[in-house]
């Protein structure tokens, strides 16, 4: 499983070997084909050995190198937007133009305060997660990993939201390769933890 493998090559270059071997342990039974329960309860349990083992910023550092990265496609016209008009607002007013997630923005409305961008995901599966009345199902529907969404429906297993750093990873990679510099972006709410949406800030530098 190629996150399998990002896991363990950011816990060697974060963290050393003592510590990606006791977090790691167990993985080589995951395989691209186990189950989403079986998925989410080794997560559980790596996550656990993390928040044990090392400090929260490690552990940030650590997930935020594990995510998708930001397709390039997605980033090129919002960088040549800035590019052309060294405006956030105008990078912004683009996103909110796009409408191809199911009818919805792909970089799913983010709205600036100051010098802080805040987004919340939209439903992985909005057609479903509108139809849906059930509480958890929703929250399934919502949830866009594979890796823990099982997690939402089995109630003995709750996964830490240290976890939720690799999807903070996924918005770094956006903001960072429309302004060509560093971001740093922080998990405000997450569905594993029990709330009703996932939503994130993130944070420019200062002299923008």
């Amino acid at each position: 499983m190629q996150w399998i493998k990002k896991l363990s090559k950011s816990l060697d270059q974060y963290t050393g070997v003592t510590v990606r071997e006791k977090v790691m342990e167990g993985s080589e039974d995951l395989k691209s084909g186990s189950s989403g329960e079986k998925k989410a309860k080794w997560v559980n349990k790596a996550m656990e050995r993390l928040d044990e083992l090392i400090d929260e910023e490690t552990r940030k550092q650590v997930l935020v190198s594990c995510s998708h990265v930001f397709p390039k496609t997605r980033i090129r016209p919002l960088k040549i937007k800035y590019k052309e008009t060294g405006s956030i607002d105008a990078v912004l007013e683009l996103m909110h133009k796009d409408h191809s997630w199911g009818g919805l923005s792909y970089y799913e409305y983010p709205i600036r305060e100051g010098n802080v961008i805040y987004v919340t995901k939209i439903p992985f599966n909005p057609k479903k997660y509108k139809q849906s009345k059930d509480k958890i199902d929703k929250k399934y529907y919502y949830c866009h990993c594979g890796l823990v969404k099982a997690s939402l429906k089995a109630p003995e297993v709750n996964i830490s939201s240290t976890f939720c750093y690799c999807d903070a990873g996924w918005y770094k990679t956006l903001w960072e390769g429309v302004l060509n510099k560093p971001v740093q972006v922080e998990v405000l709410q997450t569905v594993i933890r029990g709330d009703d949406c996932c939503k994130f800030a993130i944070h420019l530098p200062e002299e923008l």
